[in-house]
């Protein structure tokens, strides 16, 4: 479709505590011409963030992050399973206003698990939930050594508890093939590894 148009008339908060919710007001052109009429809507304002994979091609070891996340406790409650609370994920974390995306992943490795990287290969940016969330998430990863990450990391300022978990090659790839992984993140980012990362020829 060529000449799209977009209109915001307005933009305002109307929550902001821990996070902020915006009353947004717009119009869009219509794929059979014309505009739109005033679209309103909620949008969780999150901002953007960095995703990093940390993996290790001499011991076939990836390297994930575990914690308890509000997003999950309702629903772990409701299913009577309170592990589910509990998510696997990569290395992630906001970026702070005037950081660049590398320095996010460098503090965000550091926090997260004790290890210092300075090394990061671009992946991608997208939208984890553009229906409601604003939130721009740029994933990267490294290739580092397992041996040296902590057991156990996270901020106590920012009341994070983070075990950290290594994986075998093997491990996520089973866990990846019976669905157990339950983050979009970290099947966006398995997933690159072993069929695009490791599919490469040099790797063959």
């Amino acid at each position: 479709m060529n000449n799209k148009e977009l209109c915001i008339k307005s933009n305002n908060a109307v929550f902001n505590g821990f996070f902020q919710v915006n009353n947004l007001k717009f119009t869009h052109s219509l794929y059979q011409g014309g505009l739109s009429s005033v679209v309103e809507r909620e949008v969780f304002s999150r901002g953007e963030a960095v995703v990093v994979l940390l993996y290790d091609l001499a011991l076939k070891k990836i390297v994930l992050v575990e914690q308890c996340r509000a997003g999950a406790v309702e629903h772990a409650l409701n299913q009577n399973d309170i592990d589910q609370a509990w998510l696997l994920e990569p290395v992630a974390g906001m970026i702070d206003l005037g950081e660049s995306p590398i320095e996010a992943c460098i503090r965000e490795s550091k926090e997260e698990t004790g290890l210092a990287v300075s090394d990061f290969e671009y992946i991608s940016h997208f939208y984890p939930s553009p229906g409601a969330c604003d939130e721009i998430l740029h994933l990267y990863a490294s290739n580092i050594d397992s041996q040296l990450v902590n057991s156990h990391a996270g901020l106590a300022t920012e009341d994070e508890d983070i075990r950290v978990v290594v994986l075998s090659f093997e491990q996520a790839r089973k866990m990846l093939a019976k669905g157990q992984f339950n983050v979009a993140t970290t099947y966006i980012a398995v997933q690159w590894l072993f069929y695009q990362k490791l599919a490469m020829p040099e790797y063959q």
